[in-house]
């Protein structure tokens, strides 16, 4: 009887263990549950579609190793992209984060553009967004705790496009600028913070037009701009109203040496769609194939692999918006949302993007400033200048002479 009460006695241990681990095995989720909000169809299609690309491949390379390792759990678990289209709507943007939030028990969002308007979707659930192609800094100042962006804001896009024409010469560089305001929440930040960096540079500001969105004549604008003598054109307009733009400047033969058109000269079909009419303009989305960061080429040869091309400027940033997401679980040890979400907000971590770390706003502390410029019909990047892989072309040539 002693025997056997000393044998119970002696297992005991043994079995409370084996219960544990058996318990703490059964609650382990199968997969990280990711929600993803973008626009696979409408006007923002193209954005969307690139940067889907960038989240599966990274989801693919962190699942090939058997997914992120999770200390609550004591093992790695694949992450599980959901994805869904928000039709280039706002609306929709938050009815599907929503959806994501109580119906799948998301544990992060990542998304793009028009996942903005779900900002408060993120606060009240507490669930951790990362988005991209986002640049309204206005976002970012309302005390947001959920809301994170790894990529350059209005006033980083205004810096680093003064950054550029400041490597003119200085007997060369535009000495006067037009802005064209898009009457939109995004048009009216950037415009903003472009008509102060011109400021700040001693670039005069001669003509400051505003514009509705998907306009059909521009050319009041554009006539006030050459009439005014300005030598830079900076604005920000939607695709449809870019390519608007270009064709009526040329029409009028207005000639600037500079042209930044960020967002509307974006859109990988501007190249076909605009041909030579289209060279020269400068863009930015904070990332570019060309840049020397780690694992940059690898991204490149599976993009290469599946699309016949190096990876979309919005593809790199999504990748590496996986990558800060997988980085902060593993730190976190656990898929809470809170804890995670502090574990973002404390992220140090070396991407495709370059090394990421956010202010307390959630903003990037340092986000990659590379710069495009469209020459013969082909996104060639030339900036910053230990990347590039093209001169920047300033002046831009006439119309007569392409």
């Amino acid at each position: 009887m002693k025997k056997s009460l000393c044998c119970v006695v002696l297992s005991t241990p043994i079995v409370m263990i084996l219960l544990v681990a058996g318990v703490m095995a059964a609650s382990a989720p199968q997969t990280i549950p990711v929600g993803v909000v973008v626009s696979l169809s409408g006007f923002d299609s193209n954005n969307g579609t690139q940067g889907k690309a960038g989240f599966e491949l990274a989801a693919e390379d962190i699942n090939r190793t058997g997914g992120v390792y999770v200390k609550q759990y004591n093992k790695k678990i694949p992450l599980e992209l959901i994805i869904q289209d928000m039709e280039s709507d706002r609306n929709k943007a938050i009815s599907r984060m929503e959806w994501l939030y109580t119906s799948k028990k998301v544990v992060a969002y990542v998304g793009m553009t028009l996942i903005n308007a779900g900002q408060g979707v993120a606060e009240k659930n507490r669930v951790p967004a990362i988005v991209l192609a986002s640049p309204v800094q206005a976002a970012h100042d309302r005390g947001l705790r959920y809301w994170f962006s790894p990529v350059g804001k209005s006033p980083d896009l205004a810096r680093v496009m003064f950054d550029l024409l400041d490597s003119v010469p200085e007997k060369e560089r535009p000495k006067t600028a037009a802005i064209f305001q898009e009457n939109s929440e995004y048009g009216v930040e950037q415009a903003e913070y472009f008509k102060k960096e011109a400021v700040k540079r001693g670039c005069k500001v001669v003509a400051f037009e505003k514009y509705s969105p998907m306009s059909k004549d521009l050319s009041p604008l554009i006539l006030a701009a050459k009439n005014a003598g300005a030598e830079a054109l900076l604005t920000n307009p939607v695709t449809p109203d870019a390519m608007l733009m270009m064709r009526q400047m040329k029409e009028l033969d207005y000639n600037p040496k500079a042209l930044v058109v960020i967002r509307g000269a974006n859109d990988l079909s501007w190249g076909k769609a605009m041909g030579p009419m289209g060279d020269y303009a400068v863009i930015t989305s904070f990332w570019h194939h060309g840049v020397k960061y780690p694992g940059v080429d690898k991204l490149n040869a599976a993009h290469r692999a599946k699309f016949g091309r190096p990876a979309d400027i919005e593809t790199g940033n999504a990748y590496a918006s996986i990558q800060i997401l997988a980085d902060a679980i593993e730190r976190a040890g656990t898929l809470d949302t809170t804890k995670l979400r502090d574990a973002i907000a404390a992220i140090d971590v070396m991407t495709v993007i370059g090394k990421v770390k956010f202010n307390a706003n959630g903003t990037a502390v340092s986000p990659c400033p590379a710069l495009v410029q469209w020459v013969g019909g082909q996104q060639k990047l030339i900036w910053p200048k230990e990347f590039r892989e093209s001169s920047y072309v300033y002046p831009m040539p006439p119309w007569t002479n392409r």
